[in-house]
Formats: C-alpha cells, sequence, structure tokens
C-alpha cells in the first residue's frame, strides 16, 4: 500500500551549484540585444545552474567567455526574477589579463521564496573605450520535492528460512540522485538501498531482502532526494511481521559495494567491496553481479567475482551505458543471502 510522506526535512551544506542545466536563451527584443551585444563582449553563449532551495539560501551561477579582458576594468550585473526587484550579480573578474579571452563567472542569491521561471539577466562591461550592456534570460527551476513513498508488501511478513523481497518506490521531482534506507525504529537494524533506479515511468525504486531474524515491529522508510550541496528527506512507515516459527539458525552475510560515479564511455572502471560472514571477511565467496541500465526495470547477471582472503572482491567493466549495479552474495545451509546496496555509474 502506498503511504504518504510523513515529512519533509531540508538541509544545505554551503552554497549549491545546482544541476539547472545550460539555461540560456534570449526572446524577442530582447533577443536583438543581445545578438548584438554579444559579438562585442562576449564569444558564444553563456551557461547557468540555478535552481529554488527547499530551504537555506543558495547561490545561482552564470558563466561567461569574455573577450579581449586586457582593456576591461569591470564587470557588473543584475538580475530580475519574475515579478520581483532586481538583485546584484558579483562576478570574479579580476583586471591585468593578457589572454585573448578569459572566463567569468557570477553569482547571486536564491531564496525558497523566489519564483521559478525566466529571469532576466544584465551584464554590465566597462572598458577603456565605453560600457555596453549584454542582457540574457535565465532558467530558473523549481523546487525539489518527494511525493509518495511506498515499501511492498506492508506489512512485510517474515518467513523461516527464506528471505523476504522488500520493494521501495517513491516519485521525486528535480533531484540529481535519490537514495533510501528502512530502518527500524526499536532497534539500531537497517537496510540501505544506495541509489533508487529511476525507471522509464519515472519513479525511483530499490530492492532488498529482509532475513527471517529481521526485528519485527514498525520501521521507517527515509528517502534522501540529492541535487547539488542540499538534501530533501521525505519518511513513510511500514512494519515488519515476525516468522511464524522463529528465525532459523543461519550466520548473517552483508557486502559492501563502490564504484566511480562518473566513467567516460569506453573506459574500463572497478565496481569492488568486502563480503563479510557474520562480523568477519568472507573468504573465497562467489559472488553474483548484477546490472540495470538506466530506465528499465530488470536486473541482469553480468558475471561473478570470488572474494580473496581478506573477503576483498574486484571486478573490471568497460562503460557502455548509464546504469545501475548491485551484488548478491548467495545464501548455502549455514549463511544468509545478502544484497548490496545499488550503486549508479553515470557513463559520459
Amino acid at each position: 500500500m502506498k503511504r504518504k510522506v510523513r515529512l519533509l526535512l531540508a538541509t544545505a551544506t554551503g552554497a549549491a551549484v545546482l544541476l539547472g542545466g545550460t539555461g540560456l536563451s534570449a526572446t524577442s527584443a530582447y533577443a536583438a540585444q543581445h545578438a548584438s551585444a554579444l559579438a562585442d563582449d562576449f564569444t558564444g553563449d553563456a551557461s547557468a545552474s540555478a535552481s529554488i532551495p527547499v530551504g537555506n539560501d543558495v547561490s545561482g551561477t552564470v558563466t561567461l567567455k569574455l573577450k579581449d579582458p586586457s582593456n576591461v576594468t569591470g564587470i557588473t550585473g543584475s538580475i530580475e526574477p519574475p515579478g520581483q526587484a532586481a538583485k546584484t550579480v558579483t562576478f570574479d573578474f579580476k583586471t591585468g589579463s593578457t589572454a585573448a579571452e578569459e572566463t567569468v563567472t557570477g553569482s547571486w542569491p536564491i531564496t525558497k521564496d523566489d519564483p521559478a521561471g525566466n529571469w532576466k539577466l544584465s551584464v554590465v562591461v566597462t572598458r577603456d573605450t565605453g560600457t555596453n550592456t549584454t542582457p540574457f534570460v535565465v532558467q530558473v527551476s523549481g523546487k525539489q520535492g518527494i511525493g509518495a513513498a511506498s515499501v511492498k508488501p506492508d506489512p512485510v511478513q517474515l518467513v523461516k528460512g527464506k528471505d523476504v523481497k522488500v520493494t521501495v518506490e517513491t516519485s521525486v521531482k528535480d533531484a540529481t540522485t535519490v537514495s533510501a534506507k528502512l530502518v527500524s525504529d526499536t532497534t539500531s537494524e537497517y537496510y540501505d538501498l544506495g541509489d533508487l533506479a529511476k525507471e522509464s515511468d519515472g519513479y525511483y525504486r530499490g530492492v532488498t531482502y529482509f532475513s527471517d531474524d529481521t526485528g519485527a515491529g514498525a520501521w521507517t522508510l527515509e528517502v534522501y532526494a540529492h541535487k547539488g550541496g542540499q538534501t530533501l528527506k521525505g519518511e513513510a512507515a511500514f512494519s515488519v511481521v515476525a516468522a511464524s516459527g522463529g528465525a532459523s539458525k543461519k550466520v548473517k552475510s552483508r557486502i559492501t559495494i563502490a564504484a566511480p560515479n562518473k566513467v567516460r564511455k569506453g573506459k574500463s572502471f572497478k565496481v569492488y567491496g568486502k563480503v563479510y560472514r557474520g562480523s568477519k571477511a568472507y573468504k573465497g565467496k562467489t559472488i553474483e553481479v548484477y546490472f540495470k541500465a538506466k530506465g528499465t526495470k530488470t536486473y541482469k547477471l553480468l558475471g561473478f567475482a570470488k572474494s580473496t582472503s581478506t573477503g576483498k572482491y574486484t571486478k573490471t567493466y568497460k562503460a557502455k551505458r548509464d546504469g545501475y549495479f548491485q551484488i548478491k552474495v548467495p545464501g548455502t545451509s549455514k549463511t544468509r543471502s545478502s544484497l548490496s546496496p545499488q550503486e549508479f555509474v553515470d557513463v559520459r
């Protein structure tokens, strides 16, 4: 059953460079001014990163390529939100450059109460020969948000001697990555699902397995929507029911996973981590490596790896497309199976 998110908590870790894309374009009369002025002061167009924050103020940024900076004595600017007063844009330009072209970056404050949409940017370049103003239109994207979130099945009915598949699903607006944890309300136990996969229907999903000795009672799904320096947190409740006849006496296994966040297409990279049986390294264990391409719903078995005497494993792949990796530790008659968090690799 889909549960409504019961709590939203916004945090920030400083001025965020938010991934709004290169949203600069000029329209109508503003475009004509832009084309004329651009020829005098700038090469090409500009790029910007700007989004309305969910909590603390952040900084929007714009980057421009300045022509012939040697005779420029100063750059100032202002940006006007729809229906509101203009804000000052501060540029990092310093005089004295002898290069034919120089990249300059401007920044301005954005608050949670500011409107999304097209903001009018004016950049004033002062040279020895005079002053010129270049207009742009900056697209400032809206707030991110977490919609419905659910755990299936709910309640999670544990089964003696078996692992129960648990699926997480959530809808999130305008996030770079989304991760999730399933946390017991009464013990220190939790399951980390890592990066949730964004599938073709727009929902983010992840899977894990609850062993038959998982703590019964109230649990919480924690969803984290990440974007630049901000993290939005949403929570939804679910419950776990103990296995009839109690838990089996198998030893728990656990596996970690790591991979580079970004890889150039065609380059080789490593997926690696460590396998544990109980609190010790699980040496000589054959594990299964799975991959799910971004936008799809199904994991495919890529191959196998074997842990070393210290429990470590490594598998090398060539970057072909964006997607999610997940590692499975198969169970035995004495050891429980386990599944790693999902790990997203962005292929560029």
